[in-house]
């Protein structure tokens, strides 16, 4: 069995924890990958940003372990990192999977969001753009941008724009427009099968993931859901209720 680690590049708690864990499985016969194509696992140590870059860089099953964060996405605490490696060891363990959003458009090239995609204003004003849903046009909004999140999203940059919290087993896409000059501000959760189209009247900034790439005015940003998906290891049935209450209790 091999694990290729990726770890948050600056949190000493991160560094602390790569070395208990490539101790523990090197102790337990197992080897460490060099590169993600020759691992079984990918481990990323630190928070949901480190978990969700990993799933960038790996199409390997990930392991997440929490380096001292608030983190939603790692399912290991360092006070259970040893217990929870011997039970991947040994085939004690599930796979969640989750579903991703595909982005596409002129003028960038296509990419996949665990996350979240989100169409921003680049600097200082707003930006106008229309928002399309299965080529029904749904509204024209004057906003400093619009978030398009996955459930696993739904507690990421859209909850701190007003937008719900979503279950992430279940399968939606969640509009959430960022400060709309508009009476109508509330999020719009679509079927995980809508096809979304975003028309930018003004140059604007496609944040994918949090991976920025300036858009030109005219742009169309096609959003719909990836046949793509990402595989977390969890290791028991405790609800997304429970997990919810105890990271913000």
């Amino acid at each position: 069995m091999k694990f290729w680690f990726y770890i948050h590049p600056s949190r000493t708690e991160a560094a602390s924890l790569l070395n208990r864990a490539a101790t523990f499985l090197e102790n337990h016969a197992c080897a460490r990958a060099d590169r993600p194509d020759e691992a079984d696992f990918t481990v990323a140590i630190g928070g949901d940003g480190t978990v969700i870059a990993a799933s960038h860089l790996s199409k390997n099953p990930i392991i997440g372990i929490n380096a001292g964060t608030l983190g939603y996405l790692p399912k290991i605490e360092p006070d259970t990192l040893e217990e929870s490696l011997k039970r991947i060891i040994k085939g004690d363990f599930m796979l969640e999977s989750r579903m991703t959003l595909s982005v596409s458009g002129t003028g960038f090239k296509q990419q996949t969001a665990l996350n979240d995609a989100a169409i921003l204003t680049p600097g200082a004003g707003v930006i106008r753009f229309t928002v399309n849903v299965d080529s029904v046009p749904l509204m024209r909004y004057t906003a400093d941008g619009l978030i398009a999140s996955t459930p696993t999203g739904s507690t990421g940059y859209s909850l701190s724009a007003g937008g719900p919290i979503v279950d992430p087993e279940s399968r939606s896409i969640t509009l959430t427009p960022v400060a709309p000059h508009t009476l109508v501000n509330r999020s719009i959760i679509l079927s995980p099968e809508s096809r979304i189209s975003i028309e930018c009247e003004d140059r604007s900034l496609l944040s994918v993931d949090g991976s920025k790439t300036e858009v030109d005015a005219g742009c169309r940003i096609d959003i719909r859901r990836s046949e793509e998906t990402v595989k977390f290891v969890s290791f028991s049935r405790e609800s997304f209720i429970e997990r919810l209450r105890k990271k913000l209790s």
